[in-house]
């Protein structure tokens, strides 16, 4: 793979993904930074066409969690600790299953969202366009449970929205990003998405003015940097990303990214 490509391809699925892992548990974003990552492997068609091998100790505790299943009176309970064990193990799809079947005995907006949200991370890291499809229509579905009853969250429209970004129709996402933007000018997570679609389209001009605006209203947002810097580099300006990558790499940050980083700086030398 060309290296200018891998580097962009890290950064864009990486933006996409971590508007939405912002607000995911820190406990569970290295395992789906990992797993955003494992997209740019050159093995990544076999493993995807593989089952997923949970560690032993989940393994073990999924067991146990359905052997108690069968008698339990709030099944639900069991349910979401169930999906929490695929959720620890980036199994976003299988999470989002059971996070669903929750939703569907008890159709809270929060149940709904974790349905949602579950699936949207599958959409993210699927490496096949059918299980892009298969999981951005589930979580649309789910989302729109929530959408019904609460129209103006930001963070599901704006997750909403993403899912239409690999659809035959990502003009609409677009749309919807800048809807959410009418709303609330300054929500972070619409202005980044926004940004990434920018890079994706080779509208880095347009993309650093979006990472621009992010870091005025959060100066120390490492991806408006990253973004920033990436854009940077395609066009041209490899004085202003290393000076960028270089103060990002001082930053308390993922070890996978510093790596990505480090990669970055060396290549450009």
């Amino acid at each position: 793979m060309n290296q200018k490509k891998h580097l962009f391809g890290v950064l864009f699925l990486g933006l996409v993904a971590l508007v939405f892992l912002a607000t995911r548990p820190k406990t569970v974003v290295k395992k789906e930074v990992q797993a955003v990552q494992s997209q740019n492997s050159e093995k990544s068609n076999a493993v995807e066409n593989q089952p997923h091998r949970l560690s032993a100790e989940n393994s073990q505790r999924l067991e146990g969690l359905k052997k108690q299943l069968t008698a339990a009176q709030n099944k639900n309970e069991i349910l979401g600790q169930i999906a929490q064990v695929f959720l620890n193990e980036s199994v976003f799809d299988s999470a989002g299953v059971y996070f669903e079947t929750i939703a569907n005995t008890d159709g809270s907006l929060k149940n709904w969202s974790n349905a949602g949200d579950a699936y949207f991370q599958a959409f993210n890291i699927a490496l096949t366009q059918q299980k892009v499809e298969k999981n951005a229509e589930k979580a649309r579905f789910c989302y729109q449970k929530v959408l019904e009853k609460d129209p103006q969250n930001l963070h599901v429209k704006t997750n909403y929205a993403m899912t239409f970004v690999k659809s035959d129709s990502p003009m609409k996402a677009i749309t919807m990003l800048r809807e959410v933007l009418d709303q609330q000018p300054d929500y972070i997570p619409a202005m980044m998405s926004l940004g990434g679609l920018s890079m994706e389209s080779g509208q880095y001009e347009k993309a650093v003015q979006r990472f621009e605006n992010v870091l005025k209203i959060d100066p120390n947002n490492v991806n408006a940097k990253l973004g920033i810097a990436y854009s940077s580099i395609e066009l041209g300006k490899t004085s202003v990303a290393k000076d960028i990558l270089t103060q990002v790499l001082k930053s308390d940050i993922d070890p996978i990214m510093k790596d990505e980083i480090t990669k970055t700086l060396n290549s450009l030398k």
